[in-house]
């Protein structure tokens, strides 16, 4: 009886606004549990189902909103998460021009939202004003009502009704009383942080100006009695870092997108030269206040490695609390409606996902404040692993096993496993499918495997969004799986479910949640070609490729297109996941170019790619269409890096940010007219204002051609380079850049008209190499850190050169010489003896 007076009690005072806070911030700044004094570490991401493009996306799906919040929130434990940041567009689609609170769908949302991750123990960080306009990306709503509306990002820290009306809509937002838990948003338990404004406009002339907004704001959300810890946006503009010493904020909060933002495109090339350090979590202005990351991701990256090095670099930086921009919502995923520049779902991107798990183990396994050295040193750091090479995260300690790709590693101790987690097949397990697995040990007999869909990776999903264009598509297909553990040896076709495993046997197996989601089928079949487009012609050739339909194909073959006529079929063989491979003996052919075809045999007919259709070269009835094309080569043949055929908004380039303004850009050259590349600066003169050096540079990724030859005999004697100076620019760099950021450059003289340069490749010699793309917000240095080493003494190794780059260098020029400068290129080629 009085455990139950006990227990009403407590919900009662807790209803009236007594709840204890779960944390609080000790003498140092750091974030310790109420209840044992011990250091929060707290990992997971941003979800913004109930707000602006994130609430209409689930509208676009024909989604129940409330039942995809339950269905992305079991991910979130699933992945052992237990943060969460609620980005709210409050200030657009919940106050009126004064700030009054407006009750919608989206505050009756962000109430169940909060309600649902307390249930799972999932804690979370309050960012009320997001300062972003909530139309975004179709920009044809005029529905916001919000103070947003009225005020521009730019005067909300200084204009006065401006900052009344920050101050209602905070006050009465967390006076709120949310219905389904009864409590007011101040006193939510597993609210443990507020962070005043999502990326403010920042002042750094006007410390004490920013000082007192922030203390207004600080003192409005006091006035409502909540305790909660707050923050202040730094990352913005690192500059304003006193502000945060002389406030009465409590903590400072970060974000890193180390590949920059909306690419377009997915980028390739060694993501881990990009994580190597964020210095600027370390000013001094910064110590003795909390630090959490509100907004982090590598952006326009699917890979499986990037995630845990991040998080490396935050704890050594003193972050508690990292939330990945954005969890994708399931049932858009499949789209990326949410974020274009972002793609995280525990389904559909199933690499970043255990990446995202491992990573939330760094957080909790990595003290804080420690450091693990610079690439290549902090590969390996206590029980993790990250490697660009075998586009690898991991996890290896006594009870964990956590893998993001294929991996040769063996457990360090199986009798211990408890818990694994990985895509792909490792020492212990071994998978033929695409989709994300768990292993969870129940007793000394009983395991657990959670299987989740084979994922088709249709379409490059860093296009810009749009509702009817497919990137990812689920498959549900019977796999082969083996597992060897100690008390558990088995081998055994499975479907993705649930299944509870005992002495080698099923003994019980369940459908996964969204089943009927994920079996929807495939309408049409697509083929994504991975055949290298050049082969030396003494060797054999491998075609490849991965087939996505709505079953398993019968039989798929390629179609070798013969000269003058005729064709030969070579059978393909079924690989792990979609992949479908061919050797073939080409010796017999003559050098040139040759064109071929896939044949998918779908039990009903044969469909001919690229063009889809019925009728394949052995019939009758073909008739001439789009193929596939190849060149047969020798070992001397020139191998084209830059040309007509590349398209330059793929191509990275300097951003202008306190840095000498650029332009780069496409242009027609030559007497055929064809796409060229232009690069220019009107002024490379050193300014008092620069953070980056007098430098403008494109940098094109060439990893993929310089495989077609890897296996070459032949290195390349001379750099090519057909290109023209504008206005009297009679110089510019041609620079190498390999996988571990070491650059190999040379400058080249630049004529008025297109004329071919030649460098041999004897030149070279160690040159600074610009990091690109930049990433936001200007964390990392501009130069890779191993290219400015004066010498670092290793010779060019062609075979991991993954960039070539074009520069217009201060250096280059007299002083009194430097404006008005550029160089349009036209072609870059390897020349080989």
């Amino acid at each position: 009886m009085r455990k139950s007076l006990l227990i009403l009690l407590v919900t009662l005072l807790s209803t009236m606004g007594y709840c204890a806070e779960k944390v609080y911030m000790d003498k140092q700044g750091v974030v310790r549990w109420t209840e044992n004094k011990k250091e929060v570490a707290l990992f997971g991401a941003n979800y913004c189902l109930p707000s602006a493009c994130d609430f209409r996306a689930a509208g676009y799906v024909g989604g129940e909103r409330k039942q995809m919040i339950v269905e992305d929130l079991e991910h979130f434990k699933r992945m052992n998460w237990d943060g969460l940041r609620l980005c709210f567009w409050g200030d657009y689609q919940n106050t009126d021009r004064e700030g009054n609170l407006q009750e919608n769908e989206h505050l009756h949302l962000l109430d169940y939202l909060i309600a649902e991750a307390d249930k799972r123990d999932i804690y979370m960080l309050l960012s009320p004003i997001v300062t972003y306009n909530s139309q975004w990306p179709e920009m044809s709503d005029t529905t916001n009502t919000g103070l947003a509306k009225y005020y521009p990002k730019n005067t909300l820290i200084h204009n006065e009704q401006a900052i009344r009306a920050q101050e209602n809509y905070m006050k009465q937002l967390l006076n709120h009383r949310n219905p389904y838990t009864g409590r007011c948003l101040k006193d939510e338990p597993n609210i443990l942080f507020v962070e005043l404004i999502n990326e403010p406009t920042q002042f750094p002339e006007d410390i004490s100006g920013m000082v007192r907004y922030i203390n207004r704001m600080c003192k409005a959300i006091r006035s409502t009695g909540c305790k909660k810890l707050t923050f202040y946006n730094v990352s913005q503009d690192f500059r304003v870092a006193p502000a945060i010493r002389k406030s009465d904020i409590q903590g400072s909060t970060h974000a890193w997108y180390p590949s920059a933002l909306n690419n377009n495109y997915s980028i390739e090339g060694n993501g881990l030269l990009f994580v190597d350090r964020y210095e600027q979590m370390l000013y001094p202005d910064l110590r003795g206040k909390a630090k959490i990351v509100y907004e982090f991701d590598a952006t326009d990256m699917a890979t499986g490695f990037m995630l845990p090095a991040m998080a490396r670099e935050f704890r050594r930086g003193g972050i508690q609390f990292a939330a990945i921009f954005s969890y994708d919502m399931l049932r858009t995923a499949p789209m990326n409606l949410g974020w274009q520049t972002h793609f995280f779902n525990m389904v559909f991107t199933p690499s970043k996902a255990v990446s995202s798990m491992i990573a939330a183990e760094v957080m909790r396994r990595i003290p804080r404040g420690k450091h693990f050295g610079y690439y290549p040193d902090n590969r390996t750091f206590g029980d993790f692993r990250v490697n660009y090479d075998e586009q690898l995260s991991e996890l290896n300690s006594g009870d964990m096993f956590y893998y993001s790709n294929t991996t040769s590693a063996r457990p360090k101790n199986p009798v211990a496993l408890k818990h694994i987690a990985g895509v792909g097949s490792s020492p212990v397990v071994r998978y033929s499918g695409t989709g994300i697995y768990f292993l969870d040990k129940k007793d000394d007999n009983t395991w657990q495997l959670e299987i989740y869909p084979d994922i088709m990776d249709i379409d490059d999903p860093y296009k810009m969004l749009n509702k009817h264009r497919v990137s990812r598509k689920s498959a549900y297909n019977e796999r082969n799986i083996q597992i060897k553990l100690p008390g558990l040896e088995t081998e055994m076709t499975v479907l993705p479910g649930k299944y509870l495993l005992s002495d080698g046997k099923i003994v019980s197996r369940e459908e996964l949640p969204a089943k009927d989601f994920y079996q929807t089928p495939m309408k049409e079949w697509k083929i994504a070609n991975h055949t290298w487009p050049e082969f030396t012609a003494d060797k054999e050739v491998t075609f490849r490729c991965e087939v996505f339909g709505p079953k398993r194909p019968q039989q798929v073959d390629v179609y070798l297109m013969l000269k003058p006529w005729g064709c030969k079929r070579i059978p393909m063989t079924a690989e792990d996941g979609f992949f479908y491979t061919a050797k073939a003996d080409i010796s017999w052919l003559a050098k040139g170019d040759y064109e071929y075809h896939f044949g998918i045999d779908t039990g009903d007919d044969t469909i001919l790619f690229p063009e889809k259709t019925y009728c394949t070269p052995e019939r009758w009835d073909y008739y001439e269409q789009a193929t596939y094309a190849m060149r047969l080569i020798n070992e001397t043949t020139p191998l084209s890096l830059l040309g007509p055929q590349d398209n330059w908004k793929h191509i990275r380039r300097t951003r202008t940010f306190r840095s000498p303004e650029s332009q780069f850009s496409s242009v027609v050259s030559g007497p055929e007219l064809l796409p060229a590349f232009q690069l220019s600066v009107p002024d490379l003169e050193k300014k008092e204002d620069y953070i980056a050096p007098c430098d403008v540079t494109f940098s094109h990724y060439i990893g993929d051609r310089i495989a077609c030859r890897s296996k070459s005999k032949t290195a390349p004697a001379y750099i090519r380079i057909r290109a023209y100076g504008l206005n009297n620019t009679d110089k510019a760099i041609c620079n190498f850049v390999d996988k571990e950021g070491r650059g190999y450059g040379a400058a080249f003289n630049l004529k008025a008209e297109a004329s071919d340069i030649l460098i041999p490749v004897s030149d070279l010699v160690p040159t600074k190499a610009a990091m690109l793309p930049q990433d936001w917000p200007g964390v990392n240095p501009y130069w890779y850190p191993a290219s400015a080493q004066e010498n670092n003494g290793i010779a060019l190794d062609w075979k991991i050169i993954d960039f070539v780059q074009v520069s217009l260098r201060e250096e280059l020029y007299n002083i009194g010489n430097q404006k008005n400068k550029g160089v349009v290129v036209e072609r870059i080629d390897l020349l080989f003896r």
